[in-house]
């Protein structure tokens, strides 16, 4: 009669011998590599040009009312899907992102945050998108808030 060894000792074998396979790099993706009905793209996407920033909305001793509108001109890239606009308190950034719209067209932002402050600077970009795509940074546009007083 054979001897049956048991069932955990073979898991643990099969586990280190799967530990032990190396990896293999198979190839690298290029423009040229083609992967099913579409092919893989090294393009990029277009950053959206000349961002402005005005303080569209002031309510006195009220700093929650507090507005900013942005806009720019549209990514050359048609296949821009929207853009992710980012806010900082410093020219060169960090931004964080604020806010976002959909399509290629829509080319407008109000900032109605309550995270704004009266007679702050506030420095503003845009990125255009599609699906995990995300252009460089627009220029940088700036805007400083009014006082409680709104002047």
């Amino acid at each position: 009669m054979r001897k049956r060894r048991p069932l955990c000792l073979v898991a643990l074998v099969l586990a280190l011998a799967a530990a032990t396979v190396a990896p293999v790099a198979l190839g690298a993706w290029s423009s040229s590599v083609s992967a099913g009905p579409l092919p893989v793209s090294s393009a990029t996407i277009a950053a959206p040009t000349g961002a402005a920033a005005a303080v569209s909305a002031c309510t006195k001793h009220d700093a929650t009312a507090l507005q900013v509108a942005l806009s720019w001109t549209a990514t050359s890239s048609a296949f821009a899907t929207g853009y992710t606009i980012k806010r900082g308190t410093a020219a060169g950034g960090p931004f964080t992102a604020v806010g976002g719209v959909g399509g290629r067209a829509t080319v407008t932002w109000t900032d109605a945050t309550a995270a704004l402050a009266y007679s702050t600077t506030y420095y503003y970009v845009v990125d255009a998108t599609f699906a995990n795509w995300t252009s460089p940074d627009s220029n940088a546009a700036s805007v400083t808030t009014p006082d409680s007083n709104c002047h």
